[in-house]
């Protein structure tokens, strides 16, 4: 399997996991476990796809091991963001390297809501399936931890314990002037910070 592939695959997983699910209306906390900002994804953990086995995956900026159906291993790098606006609105951009590649770079439109410690994460027409997310704050950073799909009614469609994003709240220029890896710096900066401009 070409490495190209594998990076490419794996965005598609990752994104069509992390960005699919979002429902019913809840309730905001007084004070939200989460709010509106610019946040850098420091690590995603999602159910993918890969050789035609299901697994959990995570991949992080520090690079993350993986071996391929062939038994060829890869070094997956990935630099992130996810852009949470005030009207609910969101964005998810997401750059990938694997064995120092070009990134491939998927940028996804989302929606969120929040109640209380629950983190709702859905599609850009927040009438799809949503991922429900248990805030926590660990160290600087804020962790979502995967725990339920569900409709838009509410109704639970399935399970998403695994699944985690860690994220840190980042100044936009200084993420913005990260890249997925040393090979690519100059594209995968300015394919971000377009990104982060944009929203």
């Amino acid at each position: 399997m070409a490495a190209g592939r594998v990076g490419a695959g794996f965005l598609v997983a990752v994104l069509g996991s992390a960005c699919a699910h979002v429902g019913a209306n809840h309730e905001t906390a007084a004070k939200p476990s989460i709010v509106a900002g610019k946040y850098a994804v420091e690590s995603i953990r999602s159910r993918a796809q890969l050789d035609g086995v299901d697994q959990v995956v995570e991949i992080s900026e520090s690079g993350t091991k993986l071996t391929d159906g062939s038994g060829s291993e890869h070094l997956l790098t990935e630099r992130g963001a996810l852009m949470l606006a005030e009207n609910g609105a969101c964005r998810l951009a997401l750059a990938v390297s694997v064995d120092g590649e070009e990134p491939g770079v998927s940028d996804r439109d989302c929606t969120w809501q929040v109640a209380g410690d629950q983190f709702f994460l859905g599609d850009a027409s927040g009438n799809g399936t949503k991922t429900v997310y248990q805030v926590r704050r660990a160290e600087g950073r804020v962790v979502l931890e995967g725990s339920a799909d569900v409709d838009g009614a509410g109704k639970v469609v399935g399970d998403a314990h695994g699944e985690r994003i860690v994220l840190v709240e980042r100044a936009a220029q200084e993420f913005a002037g990260r890249s997925v890896d040393r090979t690519s710096e100059e594209q995968a900066a300015r394919e971000i910070q377009e990104s982060l401009h944009d929203l």
